[in-house]
């Protein structure tokens, strides 16, 4: 498969084609999930401005908000809250969920232009334990944003949290830092935390994405936390980038 810096609708399907064929797919994604009381649940009402409301059935569901089989799930409307924004929330817990921990996902409208709305995600919490299966978050995130795409979403949004460098003897650290951009997340860098590279040629660079990708040492290093945005048009850098690494790290070669 060619990566070029813009992807199309043949590359989202080859790539879909490889998650839903993926073990991890398989083993963890298949909309097994209940309600706070037990019950199976029955899926997520899509109500965004401009859209007729529609149901996503639970295997939609689970891609969507990246929920693993055997998770309780939860949906609350929800106001504006620091990073997220106001709109359905739907969080969830499972055995892969940290204890005391809730991993959630607000969906939102946004209002691009006047009178012009756009459906966009927002990843509150996305915690993982140590002993959780390998790619995991790798194969939840390609199947949150292939359906993204599928449904018409704008962009997914996050606060990568953490900052360089990682210690290996802090297993509490935060990585979004440095995993996200991985997944084509990006932002602007600014002029005074650039001053900090040792090399003056790349004191110009204006993206969390130009920096990775002139420096990666120096991000793993060096970076901090932001917001960051996934595009979810085709021909973003967001999908070039995350094609590129889902194809690296999960097809077999």
């Amino acid at each position: 498969m060619t990566i070029d810096l813009r992807c199309d609708e043949h590359d989202i399907r080859k790539i879909e084609s490889l998650l839903l064929d993926h073990d991890i797919a398989r083993s963890y994604f298949r909309g097994e999930l209940h309600d706070w009381l037990g019950n199976s649940f029955d899926g997520v009402w899509l109500e965004l401005k401009g859209r007729k409301p529609v149901r996503l059935n639970t295997e939609t569901s689970a891609h969507l908000f990246m929920i693993p089989d055997r998770s309780t799930v939860r949906v609350l409307k929800v106001n504006e809250d620091g990073n997220a924004p106001a709109g359905t929330k739907i969080h969830f817990v499972n055995s892969f969920v940290p204890d005391g921990e809730q991993n959630s996902v607000v969906i939102f409208s946004l209002e691009k232009t006047p009178g012009v709305w756009c459906a966009a995600l927002h990843i509150g919490r996305m915690m993982l334990r140590p002993d959780a299966p390998a790619r995991l978050c790798t194969v939840a995130f390609g199947m949150m944003a292939v359906t993204a795409y599928r449904l018409g979403f704008d962009h997914i949004q996050l606060y990568a949290a953490g900052r360089g460098p990682l210690h290996q003897n802090d297993p509490d650290a935060y990585i979004g830092y440095r995993v996200w951009p991985k997944f084509g997340f990006d932002a602007p860098v600014n002029a005074a935390e650039m001053s900090r590279h040792p090399v003056v040629s790349m004191h110009g660079l204006r993206t969390v994405q130009e920096v990775v990708a002139c420096t990666p040492a120096w991000w793993d290093a060096c970076g901090s936390g932001r917001p960051m945005q996934f595009d979810v048009s085709p021909t973003s850098r967001s999908w070039s980038t995350l094609i590129n690494y889902l194809w690296t790290t999960l097809a077999d070669f």
